[in-house]
């Protein structure tokens, strides 16, 4: 389960990493684009050796996946999990592990060939609009993409992340760069997640599914504002920044 874990971490941070780069060079106009995982998969994938990597991405995510489910059922550290700090970590750890379940999938639909259009997030919110109450699920997803926002930020400030790093093993110049990189990245997580659930809460408030979006459309928001050039630019950095301490974990997280 170690091993899954730390290979699972290494595909999400290279998954992040080629976002970052994809919306860096679309801030340079060295082409490039806005996009989410799925769409810098289904970009590197047109390649031969592209479609290699995203392979092998799958299997990390797959991987990804698997550790998280084990943490939902098996729990993360028996000796300290109890009350609502248990069910907290369980469902959070059960909703990533549904999440990177996706995300493997669409990974290996793209590397066969078989993946469809992005707008999922378009999609669902309309299907799930013409339910009753509808709206309502709609704001709560909006709440739950705020709390995600609110939880990177705290961990940013707070650097509770620490808590599950193999800090003795880490020199004090390598810990010292892990807190600047984590900083970064846990912030840029943080203005990604408070736009995307803006997006979300103006589709249940004005009752129209084409103003939610994921990823690619935060990263678009960004680069069609007012100085977008810069501002796609620092959270792209930012995205990279998270990319690596992904990497960082796979090194030293206590799994």
């Amino acid at each position: 389960m170690e091993k899954l874990a730390r290979f699972g971490l290494v595909a999400q941070g290279i998954s992040f990493g080629l976002v970052a780069v994809l919306a860096i060079e679309l801030a340079l106009g060295e082409g490039g684009k806005a996009t989410s995982r799925e769409g810098a998969l289904q970009t590197i994938a047109q390649s031969g050796i592209g479609r290699v990597v995203v392979f092998v991405l799958a299997f990390g995510f797959g991987a990804y996946a698997l550790w998280r489910l084990a943490q939902a059922f098996l729990g993360h550290d028996v000796e300290e999990e109890r009350g609502r700090e248990k069910t907290g970590k369980r469902l959070s750890s059960l909703g990533k592990a549904a999440l990177y379940g996706s995300l493997c999938w669409a990974a290996f639909s793209i590397a066969l060939g078989k993946h469809g259009g992005g707008g999922k997030e378009r999609e669902a919110t309309k299907g799930i609009l013409g339910w009753p109450g509808g709206r309502w699920i709609v704001f709560a997803i909006a709440a739950a993409i705020a709390g995600a926002a609110l939880w990177n930020l705290y961990r940013a400030i707070s650097g509770k992340y620490k808590d599950s790093l193999k800090k003795e093993q880490m020199s004090a110049r390598e810990l010292k760069w892990t807190t600047r990189i984590a900083f970064i990245g846990l912030m840029s997580r943080a203005v990604i997640f408070g736009l995307i659930s803006w997006f979300f809460f103006k589709a249940a408030a004005d009752y129209d599914a084409k103003k939610a979006r994921g990823l690619d459309g935060a990263l678009r928001k960004l680069a069609n504002a007012p100085y977008g050039t810069v501002l796609l630019s620092v959270v792209a950095a930012g995205l990279f920044a998270f990319g690596l301490f992904c990497l960082i974990q796979a090194r030293y997280r206590e799994v």
